[in-house]
Order: C-alpha cells, then sequence, then structure tokens
C-alpha cells in the first residue's frame, strides 16, 4: 500500500480532523454539549474502522520514524476504547461539564490521537512530540473546572511536575543525538551496537526513564498522581488512570525492544526497572491504606498498579511483556467500573468518601455488585482478570530470576486487600447514608453488565487476550 494512504487512513489522522471539525462546528452552531458528545462517540467509532484494513499489515513509513505492526494496532484499539469510554464517562457526568462548554467532550480525541501515535513511534522526535499532544491536552482537562480551586491547584501540579519530566526527557534525547548522531531507534541501537555503549548513551537512557515513570506514575516519579486524580473532573481521573498510565508502557516496551534491547543496555535499565517496581507496589498499597476519598485511594492504588506492570517489565522476557498487555487490559475494566459508578454516584452529589458508598447495595445492586467486582479485580482476587494479571507478571518475573522482587509484589499486594475490601465492606454490610434509589439508564445498565461479564470471563478464560497480547509483542518491529 502507497504510503500516503496509510496515513491517511490512519485513527490518529481521523481523531485530529474529527476534533478540529467539532471544535468549528460547535463554535459556530448551537449544538448542545451532549449532542457534541454523541458525534464524539460516532469519530472514534470511524477511527476504529480505520484500523481494519491495517490490522493484519506491516510497514515502516516517514524514513522510518513512524511503523505498522501488530503491537501498533493493538495498542490503536485500546486507546480508542479508551477514549470512548471517557465520552460515556463524561456524558453520565452530568455537572462536570459546565454549560456551553463542549470542548470537554472534543479535547480527549486529540489526546487520544496523540497516545495512537504513541503506538508507531521510531524515532524520539516524534515521540516527544505525541507525548506533549497528550500532556497538554491533559493539563487543560485536569484543570477544566476554574471555578474549582481543587481542579486548578491539580492543573498547577501537573503542569509543574509535567514540565519538570518533560525537560528530561528532551535532555536524554538530546544526549542521544549528540553521542550517535540519529534520533531514530535503529540509528541508536546500530550505533550501540557497533561503538559500545558509553556513558552518555547510559545518561540519556536514564533521563528519558524519568519522562517515562512520570507518565507511568511510578515511584519516584509518583508525587503528582494522587493530588491530580482527586482534584480533575472523574472522567478526566480515568482517563490518566488508564490512558495515561497505558501510554508510558507502550513507549516503554518500544524503546527498550528496540534502541535499548543491546545486553550492555539491560545491564543498566533492568536493575532501575527492579527498584521502580518494588518501590511502586509498596509506596502505593501502604499509602492507599489510611485512605478514604475513593478518588485518591485509587490514586495511590494507580502507582501500585504501575509497579505490577513494571514487575512484568524487569523480566525482560517475551512472557513479561505479553503480560503486561494483559494486565492493562484487566486494569482497564476494572478501573472504567470503578470511575463509572463513582460518577453516577456523583451526579447524586455522593461517592466522593468511601463511607457514601455505605449500604449501596441497598440502593442499587447492580452499582454495589459492579464496585464490588472491580475492586476485587484491583486487588488481584480469583478468578478476575486482575487476579491472573498479577499471577502471570509474578511468572514471568520468577522464571527470570527475581524472587525477591515477587516476594516483595505478592506481600504488597496481600496487604492492598484490606483497603479494597474496605470498600467492599461499607457497600454491603454498612447502613446506608442516603436512602434514594439510584436510577441507571439502560444503557449504562448494559455498559456495566458488559464489563462485568468481560472480568469474570477473560480471567476464567484468558487464552484469547493473551493469545493477543502474544502476537502484539512478536509483532514490535514488524
Amino acid at each position: 500500500m502507497q504510503e500516503g494512504l496509510w496515513i491517511i487512513g490512519a485513527p490518529e489522522v481521523t481523531l485530529a480532523v474529527g476534533g478540529v471539525l467539532l471544535l468549528l462546528a460547535e463554535s459556530v452552531t448551537k449544538l448542545q454539549p451532549r449532542a457534541v458528545g454523541v458525534l464524539v462517540l460516532g469519530v472514534y467509532l470511524i477511527a476504529g474502522l480505520c484500523l481494519l484494513p491495517f490490522a493484519m499489515s506491516g510497514a515502516v513509513l516517514w524514513g522510518g520514524i513512524y511503523t505498522w505492526d501488530r503491537f501498533a494496532v493493538s495498542g490503536k484499539a485500546f486507546f480508542l476504547l479508551t477514549g470512548m469510554l471517557v465520552t460515556y464517562l463524561s456524558l453520565e457526568g452530568e455537572g462536570e461539564v459546565p454549560a456551553a462548554r463542549a470542548e470537554f467532550y472534543i479535547l480527549p480525541l486529540f489526546c487520544t490521537a496523540g497516545m495512537a501515535l504513541l503506538c508507531s513511534v521510531r524515532d524520539f522526535v516524534l515521540l516527544f512530540v505525541a507525548l506533549e499532544l497528550v500532556t497538554v491536552t491533559l493539563l487543560v482537562l485536569v484543570a477544566y473546572r476554574r471555578s474549582d480551586t481543587a481542579s486548578l491547584e491539580a492543573g498547577a501540579k501537573y503542569l509543574i511536575v509535567g514540565g519538570l519530566a518533560t525537560a528530561f526527557l528532551v535532555m536524554g534525547i538530546a544526549y542521544l543525538f549528540g553521542a550517535t548522531g540519529s534520533t531514530q531507534f535503529d540509528g541508536v541501537a546500530r550505533y550501540a551496537e557497533k561503538e559500545g555503549v558509553g556513558p552518555v548513551l547510559i545518561l540519556g537512557l536514564a533521563f528519558l526513564l524519568v519522562g517515562l515513570g512520570f507518565k507511568a506514575a511510578a515511584v519516584p516519579f509518583h508525587i503528582w498522581a494522587p493530588d491530580v486524580y482527586q482534584g480533575a473532573p472523574t472522567p478526566i481521573t480515568a482517563y490518566l488512570s488508564v490512558g495515561s498510565k497505558a501510554a508510558g508502557f507502550v513507549v516503554l516496551l518500544r524503546v527498550l525492544l528496540l534502541p535499548f534491547w543491546n545486553t550492555d543496555f539491560q545491564r543498566h535499565w533492568v536493575p532501575l526497572i527492579v527498584l521502580m517496581a518494588a518501590f511502586s507496589v509498596v509506596l502505593g498499597n501502604l499509602a492507599a491504606l489510611p485512605q478514604r476519598n475513593m478518588k485518591r485511594l485509587l490514586g495511590y492504588s494507580s502507582i501500585s498498579h504501575a509497579g505490577f506492570l513494571l514487575i512484568g517489565l524487569a523480566s525482560h522476557s517475551f512472557l513479561g511483556f505479553a503480560s503486561m498487555l494483559y494486565y492493562l487490559l484487566a486494569y482497564l475494566v476494572a478501573t472504567f467500573t470503578a470511575f463509572l459508578v463513582l460518577v453516577l454516584l456523583e451526579r447524586e452529589k455522593e461517592g466522593k468518601t468511601i463511607t457514601d458508598l455505605s449500604g449501596l447495595v441497598q440502593r442499587s445492586p447492580l452499582l454495589a455488585w459492579s464496585m464490588a467486582l472491580a475492586m476485587i479485580s484491583l486487588a488481584g482476587l480469583p478468578p478476575l482478570m486482575g487476579f491472573f494479571g498479577k499471577l502471570l507478571v509474578f511468572l514471568a518475573a520468577w522464571e527470570s530470576g527475581f524472587h525477591a522482587l515477587v516476594m516483595i509484589g505478592v506481600a504488597a499486594a496481600a496487604a492492598g486487600i484490606y483497603y479494597y475490601i474496605s470498600v467492599v465492606r461499607a457497600m454491603f454490610w454498612s447502613d446506608p447514608v442516603h436512602q434514594a434509589p439510584i436510577v441507571v439508564h439502560p444503557a449504562t445498565q448494559g455498559l456495566l453488565m458488559a464489563l462485568n461479564v468481560g472480568s469474570v470471563l477473560f480471567g476464567f478464560y484468558a487464552k484469547p487476550i493473551l493469545a493477543l497480547a502474544a502476537g502484539a509483542v512478536s509483532g514490535i518491529g514488524g
């Protein structure tokens, strides 16, 4: 297929063009925000259809800086699904969107376009551009509620820490270019193979890990996460929790499997990833124990899940990388289930604390059971997807010889069960603080049941998802 057709058909082009057209249409017409939100869902569907012709194809384009392979297609599909779920959460979260401010629905299109672009990068300059598209858009969305001081504070913290992470990322790219004379992944790999791995390359790699660690919200680059999660609009908190984290790990896989797969590089980045993983699972779970605010609790939980994903990455094995992709899907299903329930409760002026969930089963059994399944999956209890995700990354790390890391991860996961189960206990064994029944739209009921069934079904029968994950990992660079 000709290069122009590959690019025109890319979902990121569809998302960007759709976003621009909707911004123009919203500015000159009287479209209601909810109507714009529905149109945004349509743009995501069109972008998803654009993936189909390329699902079984492969190409390296733009002089080697952009690629289509199975990993890219799988990642783009993941981010399109994430974007659609965020838009649906926004539609359900009336009051999150001020009157006549429909760009709240439109801006995630550009963010998703950046995430989709990250799936295909083979050049550090393009990587930087895509990451900045994601970061700047999320910054606007985090601070979107300008009348809310908590949202403004969250935006300021995201701006400051994000700017610092960007500076480290650019410095790392500069060191790599200065040493190798190339910003392409292949160029860096060829230089390292021919000339060896010197201190400048190691420093460049370290700075890159700092910048990408911020996106993944991994220790010690996690400090922004709890405050930003708490202050951001709830649909955007879900987007940060899943989309931003997945973007960081997608780039880490691309970078570590292409320019930095050299054995000399591995001797340096594997110990760093091990340390980040150990501290993330311990700090994230322990810091979440005393939390009563649900979004803050899920913020610290997100840090711990970054640690579990890093355990799979630290294994530097095919099983570990495939397990990471399975884990990301399990995390998406459980996290969006939890945030959808929170959005519905916030619409009732509730849902900010664990206490607000007290007796929820008496007011809406569907919401209570959905949240319970989400918490059980995030805790890593069988037989849901979250359990098998943790089990797989632990097996991969154990097979690679990281026995101490696995034991730390198991102990931290056991400690984390307490705060997840405290949410379940409040919903099922506490008297309700609020008495009014909660009415759930039939479409939302269907989505919750689909997420619940997916979490159970692909826990019991994980083989199809693992096969897709294995195919995606094997396709990197293909």
